[in-house]
């Protein structure tokens, strides 16, 4: 039975995904409230998420990113929502707010029951000397949108656009601002864009993004912004006559601190589980909080839209005293379009599980998009990394031209479920051979991940091949392809033995060497590593992915000495 406690104020701080979704939850479930919002920027419940694409003019119509406006949430939801209103204040103990409007000097301060804050991020702005000259801007907001474009209008002066950032918003805006014509860079400090995937994943995208004429700068130092010009540390200029910077963004927690809140250790704001901040009475959502990341197992913030809508339904749930269970945490669901591919992530990388001390397991398989007879299929790569000890699901990427979000949605459901790698064997997922296979790649990635925790094969990882600590030329490197697969290109000193004649022609190998088997993408190496093994090849390992991963990968064996 929910608590109607009508009658109660409710104020509003943010008016886009989390803010609104606690308004709108709000009224559906009191009449009697007094609900009111207020929003510093011009606009409410606009799709900042499609800004890149109306830049690029994918989105046509501008209007079509503004959801709602102040009247039509008067109309059907009866608030009273105010735009160009700042909250300046906050009184925790008297339950006020101060609002100032924008071009007006004197300040309002308004009463209220529960206070819900969604302030957002803000974009970060690293040091960087000539970081706020005219020529370089942000991308997150309709504003900021339309000073790019009125920049980038005068195509007589402008021809090249610097990317500072390689994650979300600097590929999006890559992708963008390349297909209205410009030459475009991408400026990345990590050895990699989209960090939340594995450097050898990445490649992938690297490569996609070259091919489509984007110049990819890694591990970067910008030693300063100059009209024209980024110059690097290295001394390389690279040609910008506009620059965005798409470093990041930062919690918005000033006026919460300013409140006294708790900020958490991650430098946002910390809640309980019902979005509770340390003052009973106020809530906050959104990349403004730190919530718990399931696999990581501490509270950190999430800049996703799909969380903080969640977030404002729980906190409005709870001020009203409905009985329900509270947020249950994130596993940092995402995807992100790059030309032709499509990138996606849940839970966390081997390589940030590593630098944290710990020895995840990880399979990495290529399955079709769908049945591969079947007019169209497309290769995905797909990783699923897990504990060695419960096969419990820590990560995941995928990245294809095709069905990328099927599986990724597949894989958030398992890890939210809390789901080991050799459950993924037994979901039964839809199946026609338009849309899938008879063992789906999750599927697929749960039986090779279950042979690895069993003990049924061993694998080895291009990365572990290149930076290995035996001598290569102790190294019995087999391609098990076909003959003539081997001769368009192979790991350099392999040998090679089908895997249709393995059987017979066993006796040319060295059952003392520590013998490291390929194929294309793994299966045929997962059938000679049987029969090698089961012959009295007691130092065989299957090499994950096969030359599928290790070429795509960029592993190279050259900085190692030569097999031959």
């Amino acid at each position: 039975m929910m608590s109607s406690k009508s009658g109660l104020k409710f104020i509003i701080v943010g008016g886009v995904a989390g803010g609104m979704s606690a308004a709108t939850r709000a009224r559906r479930l009191s009449e009697s409230a007094s609900i009111t919002v207020f929003e510093k920027g011009p606009y409410v419940s606009y799709a900042n998420c499609g800004i890149p694409y109306s830049l690029g003019e994918v989105i046509q119509k501008e209007e079509s990113l503004i959801l709602n406006t102040p009247k039509s949430f008067k109309d059907r939801y009866n608030l009273d929502v105010h735009i160009d209103s700042e909250v300046v204040k906050i009184d925790p103990q008297q339950k006020t707010v101060d609002v100032r409007v924008q071009g007006e000097k004197t300040i309002e301060r308004y009463a209220w029951d529960k206070l819900v804050l969604s302030l957002g991020a803000e974009p970060f702005l690293p040091p960087l000397k000539g970081i706020d000259l005219p020529h370089v801007f942000t991308l997150q907001t309709i504003p900021d949108l339309r000073r790019i474009r009125c920049a980038l209008q005068d195509s007589t002066c402008v021809k090249h656009v610097a990317v500072i950032g390689g994650g979300f918003i600097g590929l999006e805006a890559a992708e963008n601002i390349k297909g209205l014509g410009f030459e475009v860079s991408i400026l990345e400090a990590a050895p990699q864009v989209f960090t939340l995937v594995d450097h050898d994943i990445a490649e992938r995208i690297h490569t996609e993004l070259r091919a489509n004429g984007v110049s990819v700068h890694l591990r970067v130092n910008i030693k300063e912004i100059q009209p024209g010009h980024v110059m690097l540390g290295s001394g390389e200029t690279v040609p910008a006559d506009v620059v965005i910077a798409a470093v990041g963004v930062r919690p918005r927690t000033s006026l919460a601190r300013d409140a006294g809140l708790k900020i958490g250790s991650s430098g946002a704001v910390s809640v309980d589980h019902f979005m509770r901040t340390s003052h009973p009475d106020i809530y906050a959502v959104g990349d403004m909080v730190e919530t718990e990341n399931r696999v990581l197992d501490r509270a950190l913030p999430l800049a996703l839209a799909g969380p903080a809508a969640r977030q404002g339904r729980i906190a409005v749930d709870h001020a009203l005293g409905i009985l329900k269970e509270g947020y249950r945490g994130n596993v940092g669901t995402s995807i992100c379009k790059v030309f032709g591919l499509a990138v996606a992530s849940v839970g966390t990388s081997a390589r940030v599980l590593q630098q944290m001390g710990k020895k995840p397991l990880w399979v990495t398989v290529y399955p079709p998009s769908h049945a591969g007879y079947y007019p169209g299929a497309q290769p995905l790569s797909l990783r699923v990394i897990f504990e060695p000890e419960s096969g419990r699901l820590l990560g995941a990427q995928v990245v294809g031209k095709e069905g990328v979000d099927k599986q990724i949605d597949v894989l958030a459901m398992a890890m939210q479920a809390g789901m080991s790698i050799s459950d993924l064997e037994h979901l039964e997922l839809a199946y026609a051979p338009p849309y899938g296979s008879a063992k789906s790649p999750v599927n697929m990635a749960g039986f090779v991940g279950t042979n690895v925790l069993r003990g049924i094969v061993r694998i080895m990882h291009p990365e572990e091949l290149v930076s290995s600590g035996f001598p290569l030329e102790s190294i019995q490197l087999l391609d098990v392809r076909s003959p003539e697969e081997f001769g368009r290109g192979h790991i350099p000193g392999a040998v090679n033995i089908s895997v249709n004649t393995l059987r017979e022609r066993m006796d040319e190998l060295d059952k003392n060497k520590y013998t490291v088997v390929y194929c294309g993408v793994g299966y045929r190496g997962y059938l000679a590593y049987r029969m090698l093994e089961q012959n009295g090849f007691e130092q065989v390992v299957n090499l994950d992915g096969g030359t599928s991963l290790f070429f795509s990968g960029g592993f190279d064996l050259n900085s190692r000495k030569t097999l031959q």
